[in-house]
C-alpha cells in the first residue's frame, strides 16, 4: 500500500557534535530551492481550484467567486497580521503587500466589511447541516422515550408549539432558517415522512444521510462542510509540534486493475460502512445529554476516493 510522504521541510539539517551531543545547524534554502517549493504549492493549489472550479460552474458565477475570494482574503490577511502584532492597528501598507491589492482597493473592502459586519462567516457543522443535528436530537429523544412508542416518532408541525417547532428551537439556531425550509430537506433526503393533511411527520432513519438524497442542495451542503473540516485539521497540524499533530491519513494503491475498480469500490464501502457504525459507537459515551452553545463539534469523516 502506498504512502503519501511529507512536504520538504524548509531547511535542511546538518548534525554536528558538540561536547558529546548533538546540535543541528539550519541552513537556509538556496534561491532554487526556494522556487521549487512555490512550483509544488502552486501546482498544488491549481489541482485544488482545478477540481473546485469544474464543480462551480454553472453553480456560481466568475463574478460572484472574485467577490467572495478578495473578502475573505483580505479578513484572513488582517487577522495574521493581528496576531503577530496583538493590539496595533494593521498597517495598509503591510495588508497592501500581502494582498497584492492596491491600497484603493483595500479601502473599498475594508469599508464595505466595516458597514456590513462578516459577510462570509464560518459556521459550525450544525450550522452548516441543521438537519442532522435535527434528525440526532429526534433519534435520541425515541431512545429515551421508548422504542415501541408511536408518539416519539411522529412529530405535530404547522404552528409554534407544535412538537416538531418546538424540538427544532431546542436543537439548533432557526436565525435564516425556515420550518419550511428544514422539513423540504428532510424529506429530500429520505430521513422523514410527511402527512400533509393530518400536519404529521414521521421520523424514517436512525441518522441523516444527505449523501443518499436527490437534492442537489443537501449534498452540495454536505459535501462542502466535509471539505471544509479536512483543510481545518490540514491547518492545524501545519502549524501545530509533531506530538500534537492530530490525526490525517489516506491510504491507496497505484496498482489497481481497471477490470477490478467496481468490486474494488464495493469491498472498501463495505469496510468504511464497518468503520462508521464502530466510530459512531465510540463517540457515543463522550456526548452530553443536551444540546449547548459551549458545546464544540469533533469527530472522524470517512470517505472512498479515485484519482478522476
Amino acid at each position: 500500500m502506498a504512502r503519501a510522504l511529507p512536504l520538504q521541510a524548509h531547511y535542511d539539517y546538518t548534525i554536528q557534535r558538540t561536547v558529546g551531543r548533538e546540535k543541528e545547524i539550519q541552513m537556509p534554502l538556496t534561491k532554487d530551492e526556494h522556487l521549487q517549493d512555490a512550483a509544488m504549492l502552486t501546482r498544488a493549489v491549481e489541482n485544488v481550484f482545478r477540481k473546485l472550479i469544474r464543480f462551480l460552474v454553472g453553480r456560481m458565477s466568475l463574478v460572484k467567486l472574485q467577490e467572495m475570494i478578495r473578502f475573505i482574503y483580505v479578513e484572513e490577511a488582517e487577522n495574521n497580521i493581528r496576531v503577530e502584532n496583538p493590539g496595533k492597528n494593521v498597517p495598509l501598507t503591510r495588508l497592501a503587500l500581502i494582498t497584492g491589492l492596491d491600497t484603493r482597493t483595500l479601502l473599498h473592502v475594508k469599508k464595505k466589511l466595516a458597514l456590513e459586519g462578516k459577510v462570509y462567516k464560518q459556521q459550525y457543522l450544525k450550522d452548516l447541516t441543521p438537519e442532522s443535528a435535527i434528525v440526532e436530537a429526534w433519534a435520541d429523544q425515541i431512545q429515551l422515550i421508548g422504542q415501541g412508542s408511536e408518539g416519539s416518532s411522529v412529530l405535530t408541525y404547522g404552528n409554534e408549539n407544535s412538537e416538531f417547532e418546538k424540538l427544532v428551537r431546542s436543537t439548533i439556531s432557526t436565525r435564516g432558517i425556515t420550518i419550511h425550509s428544514i422539513i423540504h430537506r428532510l424529506v429530500a433526503t429520505n430521513s422523514i415522512e410527511q402527512d400533509k393533511s393530518r400536519k404529521l411527520l414521521k421520523l424514517i432513519v436512525d441518522e441523516f444521510s444527505p449523501y443518499l438524497s436527490n437534492d442537489e442542495a443537501n449534498v452540495v451542503n454536505a459535501a462542502f462542510s466535509a471539505i471544509s473540516n479536512l483543510i481545518s485539521t490540514i491547518e492545524y497540524n501545519i502549524n501545530s509540534p509533531n506530538e500534537q499533530k492530530i490525526f490525517q491519513r489516506q491510504s491507496w494503491t497505484f496498482r489497481l486493475k481497471p477490470s477490478d475498480q467496481l468490486q474494488f469500490r464495493e469491498t472498501m464501502r463495505q469496510f468504511l460502512q464497518g468503520a462508521d457504525k464502530l466510530a459512531r459507537q465510540k463517540i457515543r459515551p463522550w456526548e452530553r445529554d443536551e444540546y449547548g452553545a459551549d458545546l464544540i463539534t469533533a469527530g472522524i469523516g470517512l470517505y472512498y476516493f479515485e484519482d478522476m
